[in-house]
């Protein structure tokens, strides 16, 4: 079974905004419902479960409302977050597929592609990364550069608390490379299109 895992509890200080990142629309749509549009249309994902923390209330709210899975984190920040969910019980040994709130362009077919390859993986993890030179094309700021790779958001994991091996997968794919972190990054958004009308 693989359980995808959405993480929105982060604080999300760049937006600017008294509304919790997860939460806010884009055409009329939230990033959150946008992912989980995503995840319901890829072939493998069984399960959804929303992740989030005391940084995002209303997203716990809204999500429990429309009846999804939402499980609690401290709020430590992203990967103390996801160590503390990784670490249950419940999920040791599950395929765990993450996914960060703010990734509005994302589509099922690039989740099934991400697990297609994960499958003819022998490695217990997948990091998937974007080239930096994409979001210098496109005039996006990165958040975060390892080398000339930038962390996308999805990634794949082995429900247990231990160190493990990883795949690092590129993808030259500005769907991955578009999260929201600013009010620049709707503006880019906007201005790069994409299919916001699903």
């Amino acid at each position: 079974m693989i359980i995808a895992l959405i993480m929105a509890g982060g604080r999300g200080t760049r937006m600017n905004s008294a509304q919790e990142k997860p939460l806010i629309e884009i055409k009329g749509k939230s990033l959150i419902l946008r992912v989980v549009k995503a995840l319901e249309e890829a072939g493998d994902v069984e399960r959804i479960v929303v992740a989030t923390s005391p940084n995002t209330p209303q997203t716990a709210l809204f999500m429990n409302k429309l009846g999804f899975e939402v499980l609690k984190t401290p709020g430590a920040g992203y990967v103390k977050d996801l160590t503390f969910l990784a670490s249950r019980d419940e999920f040791k040994d599950q395929i765990l597929l993450t996914v960060t709130s703010d990734l509005p362009l994302i589509t099922g077919e690039i989740i099934d592609g991400v697990l297609e390859e994960y499958q003819k993986s022998s490695k217990t993890a997948m990091s998937v990364m974007i080239p930096v030179d994409l979001f210098r094309e496109h005039g996006l700021e990165p958040s975060l550069v390892l080398g000339n790779l930038v962390p996308s958001g999805l990634n794949i994991l082995r429900g247990k608390d231990n160190e493990q091996d990883e795949e690092v997968l590129i993808l030259n794919k500005i769907e991955l490379a578009l999260n929201i972190n600013s009010p620049e990054d709707i503006i880019s958004l906007e201005k790069l299109g994409g299919n916001l009308d699903r």
